[in-house]
Order: structure tokens, then sequence, then C-alpha cells
């Protein structure tokens, strides 16, 4: 009987011990599949995190320069609408000249020499 439990005492612990260390290379070789895993996902994550930098120095970029732009264009609506106002201001003050004075509208209504009109085109 002694022998018969021994026997089953050798075998089932060998089974036992044979169990465990297959189970500890399945769990050693998911580690390293994890690991892998973990190490390809912290890299595309650094690449995202530098991509995302440069993207954000783009943005800046472009918002600074939309800035610019608006300020440029800002300026440029001023100077448009004095030269408008002059224009406006020269047309007004002729259209007096010419009601108010007859050589004016004399020489208003003469034609306008081709050299004038090669300047004002």
């Amino acid at each position: 009987m002694v022998s018969i439990f021994s026997w089953l005492f050798d075998n089932i612990s060998s089974a036992l011990i044979a169990a465990l260390l297959i189970a500890c290379l399945a769990l050693a070789s998911l580690y390293k599949c994890t690991r892998d895993e973990r190490d390809v996902a912290l890299q595309n994550a650094a690449i995202a995190i530098e991509a995302n930098k440069a993207s954000k120095e783009t943005i800046n970029a472009l918002e600074a320069e939309i800035v610019k732009r608006d300020e440029l264009a800002a300026a440029w609506q001023e100077e448009l609408a004095k030269e408008r106002k002059a224009r406006e201001d020269a047309r007004r003050e002729l259209n007096t000249l010419l009601e108010q004075n007859e050589s004016v509208r004399d020489w208003g209504s003469e034609p306008v020499p081709d050299s004038v009109w090669r300047l004002l085109k």
C-alpha cells in the first residue's frame, strides 16, 4: 500500500510540476507578447505626441499669419476708405465749381485730350 501511495504521489507531483512549468512558460510567453505590444504602443504614442507638437506649431504659425493678414487688410481698408473719401470730396468740389463758375463749366465741357486720357487709364 505504501508503495502505491508513494508511486501515486510521485506521479501526481511530477504531473503537477509539469503543469506548473507549462503554465509558467505560457505566462512568460504571454508576458513577452504583452511587453512587446506595450513597447509598440509607447513608440506609437511618442510618434503621435511629436506629430501633435508639430501640428500645434503649424497651427500657431497659421494663427499668427491670420492675425497679420487681418491687420494688413484693416490697414488697406482704411487706406481705401481715405482714397474713396478724397475722390468723393474732389468730385464734389468739381461739381460745385462747375455749378458756380462759368469758365470752369466751359472747361469741363471740352473734350479731354488724348495725353490726359493716357494718364487716367
